[in-house]
């Protein structure tokens, strides 16, 4: 931009100075010199994964959705898309899987409670993975926390499946974006174990269990929440 700015403004001067005759190459330099500079963007959470060969974006179309039992009046669908945005209003509780099973992968996505979420304290959601067996709530799977405390930690969500993990609470605190701004996650699962990155920052890991597959979900725990880029890529080593 700042090149063709530059072009631009020595034509112009070049077309005003030819009445005077051609422009000497101490004027062409002059011109160049008074172009304002052009700040570069800064990096934002919304480029940090622009570019990436092998990941499959995913949309709202691309997961089946499972609702449990809501014991409020629910106005409206609970999980909706718009502008690249997957919406969920939190009620009922339940969740959105993939439609295919996944092994082996790396999933990457951006999250963020709305600022209306702030009435309460510590919002919560997940992101659910080796989802087998029935559908309930809650389902068979692991699941890394969405939940604004407890954020990328990684828990179990079977009382039959026990799971040693390794977790930093300071890195959390130190890289978590606050309700209503975007926290990013990357999630890298291998053989069973989990490693959860936030924001660019490793915060845990798990130990492999005896779940090695299954679908991968998204949580409706209460609360409004937002999800966009969500991003799939199969691991084959």
């Amino acid at each position: 931009m700042k090149t063709q700015l530059s072009f631009v403004l020595l034509m112009l001067l070049t077309c005003l100075l030819s009445a005077c005759g051609k422009p000497t190459e101490e004027q062409k330099k002059e011109a160049l010199n008074e172009v304002p500079a052009i700040d570069e963007p800064e990096k934002t959470i919304e480029s940090l994964f622009e570019v990436e060969d092998g990941f499959t974006i995913l949309h709202l179309k691309d997961f089946e959705e499972f609702a449990g039992k809501s014991k409020e009046p629910v106005s409206g669908k609970n999980w909706t898309e718009q502008d690249g945005i997957i919406s969920c209003q939190g009620q009922p509780r339940g969740y959105i899987y993939t439609r295919v099973a996944l092994g082996n992968c790396t999933v990457r996505l951006e999250y963020r409670f709305p600022e209306s979420a702030e009435k309460n304290a510590d919002p919560n959601t997940g992101f659910l993975f080796y989802i087998t067996g029935e559908n309930r709530v809650w389902p068979k799977c692991l699941e890394v926390q969405g939940k604004y405390s407890e954020m990328a930690h990684i828990k179990s969500n079977s009382k039959d499946i026990t799971l040693e993990v390794t977790d930093n609470p300071e890195a959390r605190e130190k890289v978590r974006r606050p309700i209503g701004e975007w926290n990013a996650i990357e999630v890298v699962c291998k053989d069973g174990a989990l490693t959860s990155v936030l924001n660019g920052t490793e915060i845990a890991t798990s130990k492999p269990s005896e779940l090695k597959d299954g679908f991968f979900g998204l949580q409706s725990e209460g609360n409004p929440v937002e999800f966009r880029n969500i991003r799939i890529q199969e691991l084959t080593d």
